[in-house]
């Protein structure tokens, strides 16, 4: 199946072709009528096609989706028959998971709830690593698949996008700043920043570098603790603000306040899952799809 078009796009497209009733569909997928609008939008602009004619009278089939219609009961066919492949193959194995540092792993869910069902029987090893690591154990074979933070440099990897973590700042409750629901990039002109070494990630710290030559006077950037608890700290005494993902807030420090930037999302984490080509067993391909489901059911980090 093309990577373009998502299992979980065939199963909101047949649901609604076969009910033509989006409300009814969306029962029968256990979900709300907001996801799976998204999802059939999402599938109409891969296919260049629009799929259903949506007016006060209800929902109809257009030509389009009437031919489509028995193609994606087929590809939809053939994920159920990978997982089913899955399930022979792989009881009993181990899958390798990578999970990044850089984001609350609070936001993901328990991945072995989640494989239960197509893959009864395995067993998780997670990590949870510096990205950087987890690409490095991704390319020598000793992870299967690995959620990492983005931009990052993944070469021979096959990486898929799944949502942006904006950032927010974190700064000392004291500070003149924290008086404001929220602050601009330009505010940090002159400012204390912990900052991390080029060489930790030269992706991500090539993104974000424009947004800071931008500004006439840049911050005073100052080294940044490998751990969140020790910058948080840091923080807290007054040494300088740091960048922090939105997800990260819910972790509380004493004398340490977050704000949201003006500029929105300019400066984000992106957090995606990678494996190896040639190391796409069937296994690894159900928790993929297991992945991408999750947050195209609209579970994401981003929330207020």
């Amino acid at each position: 199946m093309s990577r373009l078009v998502k299992p979980r796009q065939l199963q909101c497209f047949i649901a609604v072709a076969e009910l033509l009733n989006c409300r009814q569909a969306a029962e029968r997928l256990c979900m709300t009528q907001p996801p799976l609008s998204r999802q059939i939008q999402q599938l109409e602009a891969v296919l260049g096609r629009q799929l259903f004619e949506r007016d006060t009278r209800g929902v109809r089939m257009t030509e389009a989706g009437e031919h489509f219609l028995a193609e994606a009961r087929a590809l939809l066919q053939q994920a159920e028959n990978v997982l089913q492949h899955a399930r022979q193959q792989d009881s009993g194995a181990v899958l390798r998971i990578g999970m990044t540092t850089v984001v609350d792993s609070g936001i993901f869910p328990d991945w072995s709830a989640m494989l239960a069902a197509p893959c009864p029987g395995v067993r998780l090893a997670i990590s949870r690593q510096l990205s950087i690591q987890l690409i490095r154990q991704l390319r020598r074979g000793e992870l299967d698949v690995a959620l990492i933070g983005l931009p990052s440099l993944t070469n021979e990897l096959v990486v898929e996008k799944l949502f942006d973590d904006p950032l927010m700042l974190a700064l000392p409750a004291g500070h003149p700043l924290a008086k404001k629901r929220q602050v601009r990039l330009a505010d940090l002109q002159g400012e204390a920043l912990f900052w991390f070494g080029r060489a930790l990630n030269p992706a991500y710290y090539d993104f974000c570098q424009p947004a800071f030559q931008a500004l006439p006077h840049p911050p005073r950037f100052v080294p940044e603790p490998p751990e969140h608890h020790i910058l948080l700290a840091q923080v807290a005494a007054g040494q300088g603000g740091a960048l922090i993902p939105r997800s990260l807030r819910q972790i509380r420090r004493s004398g340490v306040v977050y704000r949201r930037f003006a500029e929105g999302e300019l400066l984000s984490i992106g957090v995606g899952v990678g494996w190896r080509q040639q190391g796409d067993s069937p296994l690894v391909q159900a928790f993929v799809q297991c992945v991408r489901q999750y947050f195209a059911d609209g579970h994401t980090a981003t929330a207020p």
